[in-house]
Formats: structure tokens, sequence, C-alpha cells
């Protein structure tokens, strides 16, 4: 693979959802034609109002929601029309963050068994073949979310908001990707636990060297965080570029607009 490939590549991805009841039945466009590349190492941030298609984009470069029309790839490769057997290198090579951990995680299982069971997985390679690896790398990775071990015993209920979001970042960390996507990982915490929990993003993403990709909706939030930006709008990328540019210089009228709603960044990034 050239250096100069993306790690991911999205040429007129569209994703159209049809609705059956009420005013608003028909085809309603969540991603409409979008184009973007995300390179190795790069921290990008997609932001724009509730309903602009940014999530649902996330989901689809995670392939967990299929594109109507377009092309994803992954290092080169396909994801699109893959078949789940043929997703070995981006299940091994990403992983996700969901927004509520409430929903993300599995409410029968105890924390060990969810932070492992990326590990049992057939399609992921590495640290996971015997039982004796997937418990050292769970108390590896409970210590880099700031968890004690003894956590593992316990079941998610027991635990707080800010706890449970940070085992879903072990059970991101357990098979060791090189990307990792997250989709509004702190708007579900209490304002109090939201900047624990965002600088750990923080301290892991560059420790690590990941590549990350955050789907946010607080600007301030992502230009903590990412190094550039998207902003999306009605399904569409309207702008994009590093970050620092994007907010001091925004040339399309919805950037403006989201900018101006934000009384003032550098009062929050204090």
């Amino acid at each position: 693979m050239s250096e100069s490939t993306p790690e991911f590549a999205l040429r007129e991805v569209r994703r159209t959802f049809h609705r059956r009841r009420g005013r608003g039945a028909g085809t309603v466009a969540a991603v409409d034609g979008v184009d973007l590349d995300v390179m190795a190492g790069q921290r990008l941030g997609i932001v724009g109002e509730s309903g602009s298609g940014k999530s649902t984009l996330l989901r689809m470069m995670a392939a967990i929601v299929a594109p109507t029309s377009g092309r994803i790839s992954f290092r080169g490769h396909r994801i699109d029309s893959a078949r789940p057997r043929d997703l070995g290198a981006l299940r091994s090579s990403v992983q996700m963050v969901f927004q509520d951990p409430n929903s993300s995680l599995d409410p029968r299982m105890k924390v060990a068994d969810i932070v492992t069971e990326p590990l049992r997985s057939p399609l992921v390679r590495g640290r996971g073949d015997a039982p004796a690896d997937r418990r050292a790398r769970l108390v590896e990775v409970l210590a880099e979310a700031e968890l004690e071990p003894d956590i593992a015993r316990r079941y998610p209920h027991e635990l707080s908001g800010g706890q449970r979001q940070r085992v879903a970042i072990a059970r991101a960390l357990a098979p060791e990707p090189d990307v990792l996507l997250a989709d509004e990982p702190v708007s579900a915490l209490d304002v109090s636990v939201r900047a624990h929990v965002l600088n750990l993003f923080v301290d892991l993403v560059r420790a690590r060297g990941l590549t990350f990709v955050l789907v946010g909706h607080d600007l301030a939030v992502v230009r903590h965080v990412c190094d550039s930006v998207a902003v999306m709008q009605a399904g569409r990328v309207v702008e994009s570029g590093p970050v620092e540019q994007v907010y001091r210089n925004p040339r399309h009228d919805y950037t403006k607009t989201l900018l101006a709603s934000v009384p003032s960044i550098r009062a929050h990034r204090g």
C-alpha cells in the first residue's frame, strides 16, 4: 500500500432511508454524495447539527450500515459491498466507541467478558488466542482506561456513567486497533465527568498514534481533540480543512452559523 493511500476513502457516498408513516413519508437522504479521505494518524472531527448525517457516515465507515450507493475503501480495499467474512482487516484495525454506554454494553455480561469479547472474534487476530493472553490484555486495557482491576467482576448497571464509557473505551482498545471511531462519546455523560473522559481520549489517541474520527456537535470539544474538521449540513460535507484554519476563517455560511452559536470557544478551551 502506498504511503499516500488513505486509511478511509469515501467517494460519492449516499445513504437513503424510507419513511412509511406520517406526513414525512418518502425517501430521506441522510448522507448525500460525500467525498472524504482520512489519512493515517489524522484526528478528524465531523461536526454538524442533529440530522446532518454525521453519525450515519461514521457507521458506514465502520461497516455497520451499508451505503445506498458510492464507494467506501479501507486501506485500498472496498468495504461497502464486502461480505461480513471479508471484513477481517477492518474488524482487526478499526474499533468504535458509541454515544451511550447504556445501550452499547451488554447488561448481562460482566466487564471482563465485555472488554475481551473482541479478542474472541475469529476476525480479530492477535492477543486473544489463549485465555491467559486475554486476561493479561484485560488488565492492561483497564489500566489504560483508568479503571481498577476489580471492576472486571462487575456488571454495567453497577457502574457510573463515566465508568461505563471507560469500559467501552477499554473494549475498543483491547484488540489494539490502528483506527478509533467515536460517535459523540461524551454527550451522554454528566457534565462533571465529560472533561475526564475527553482528556482520556486525547491521551490515548496521542500516545498510541491512532487515526481518530470523532463525530460531535460541540465545536469546542472537536477543536480540543482534532487536528482537522469536516462540517456536514443536510447530508453533505460543506467545508473541511485544518481545524484552526476552518475555525478562524470559515468560508461557508453554515460553518459561520455554527461557530457563531458558541459563545466563546476560547473560554470553553480554558
